[in-house]
């Protein structure tokens, strides 16, 4: 068999290809890459092809590139701050079972909000959609589409183009439980992955759980090569690299919340849990980004209070990298303007190329960024803004949800964003195809209770 005729050659070739772009991204020069590539495919070898893919991944960027960007845990853990020098958990199980039922219902909330309007990405689109059905601003699910209206008398856009039919079953007044949706899917695999081997989970166990109970169609970007990768064998962080077209997505955001709610006042273990499942599908900024959000859900549990829990967050991600530049600026553009589509405009125009991968990590957390510091403590005006602002949306919605029932507990939470689920989860995975929210949040309390940091603060 010559290397034409291996079934490795063409998906090796293919996945070189992923890393190339990938890597222009970390500083590299892409016409020395490619000429790299043609010399190693000239040769018609799969072991010189395996050798370049080898060398692509673990070659630094190079000197000019002006950011440290660290992938390995003690490179990482080296600038993070004292785990002690944080809020401890002053409140009861009571206060603290009503904040992670809050939480989920956030969560639960905001992805259904962004949901029907995914794929629609662009801000002016959104609003466009939203101006037809009678929905601008968002306080409430998006209305349906008028009966009659067909998509060629209606915009050139995702929501009316494609999937219109799908898209309007998740509208207001149209679904009656949390639609099956894979950051609610994510949600309850970290949270199986808790359940079943405790905080020092491996990333192998972590995608295992996923594998196990996780249709493919309902896998998307890192998270399907992640599963591909890993049924085929592979390992961390090879997992986050073969073939892997979004490398530093939000993959990581996606999946740490059941690692914030499950370390209430203890943001390092909560961002040592984020980085160990987000190292499976992630780099760099991807893993960031996963961690920053986990250790800002577990220290807002403890004091409610946004700002000062994104202080905290902050100092989980290293200082020099994007990620970390990305928070100073939005902060800034926050102080600086007084509305939040002035600071969205900012991030778009920021990051133009990472906004039109539509789930890059650093613009999406930008936006749910915005949407914590102009939505005024209120959760409906905050969910509204992380739609509104567009990209991922339902990836979004459910983040902000999600961190503004951590801080406000269910009375903060209107009854209009979770009566319309019954209390119900829909799901596509395997024996969990219909649960309760209020079973899920006692049993991520049941995880809590183990990790809280409790008592006076040092």
């Amino acid at each position: 068999m010559n290397a034409h005729t291996h079934p490795l050659y063409e998906l090796t070739v293919q996945a070189l290809e992923s890393d190339l772009k990938q890597m222009l991204e970390c500083g590299h020069d892409e016409q020395s890459l490619r000429a790299e590539l043609e010399a190693a495919r000239a040769r018609q070898s799969l072991d010189a092809l395996a050798a370049l893919q080898d060398e692509w991944w673990n070659r630094p960027s190079p000197p000019s590139f002006p950011y440290d960007e660290p992938d390995e845990w003690d490179a990482i853990a080296a600038q993070l701050p004292d785990p002690d020098s944080h809020a401890r958990l002053e409140h009861g199980d009571d206060a603290l079972a009503d904040r992670l039922l809050a939480a989920w219902r956030g969560r639960c909330s905001g992805c259904q909000l962004g949901k029907p309007i995914e794929g629609t990405t662009w801000p002016e689109k959104i609003r466009q959609v939203l101006e037809i059905v009678g929905s601008w601003p968002l306080y409430d699910y998006m209305n349906p589409v008028p009966a009659g209206l067909t998509p060629a008398e209606l915009p050139d856009c995702d929501f009316f183009q494609r999937g219109m039919e799908w898209r309007n079953r998740e509208c207001r007044g149209n679904f009656n439980r949390v639609a099956p949706d894979d950051d609610i899917h994510y949600t309850l695999t970290s949270l199986s992955t808790l359940e079943q081997f405790g905080p020092a989970f491996t990333t192998e166990q972590a995608m295992d759980t996923i594998a196990r109970v996780t249709p493919l169609a309902s896998l998307w970007a890192a998270g399907r090569n992640m599963f591909r990768t890993r049924v085929f064998g592979m390992h961390a962080p090879h997992t986050a690299l073969f073939g892997n077209p979004c490398r530093q997505s939000l993959g990581g955001q996606i999946r740490c919340d059941a690692f914030g709610w499950g370390a209430p006042a203890n943001p390092a273990l909560a961002a040592r849990m984020a980085y160990t499942d987000a190292r499976g599908s992630q780099v760099r900024n991807g893993i960031y980004s996963g961690m920053f959000f986990a250790a800002l859900m577990a220290d807002v549990l403890a004091h409610g209070d946004l700002r000062r829990a994104l202080d905290t967050a902050t100092a989980y991600v290293p200082p020099r990298s994007r990620f970390a530049e990305m928070i100073r600026l939005v902060r800034g553009w926050c102080d600086t303007h007084s509305g939040w589509e002035d600071v969205n405009a900012e991030i778009i125009n920021r990051w133009p190329g990472e906004s039109k991968q539509f789930n890059h990590s650093i613009p999406n957390a930008a936006i749910v960024i915005t949407s914590l510091l102009k939505g005024g403590g209120k959760f409906t005006e905050t969910l509204g803004i992380s739609v509104m602002c567009g990209l991922d949306t339902d990836c979004n919605g459910a983040t902000a949800g999600s961190i503004m029932g951590c801080a406000l507990g269910t009375k903060g939470v209107p009854h209009h964003w979770y009566e319309p689920f019954n209390d119900t989860i829909g799901t596509s995975l395997l024996g969990m195809h219909t649960l309760t929210i209020t079973d899920v949040a006692r049993r991520t309390l049941e995880v809590a209770r183990k990790n809280a940091r409790t008592g006076e603060t040092k």
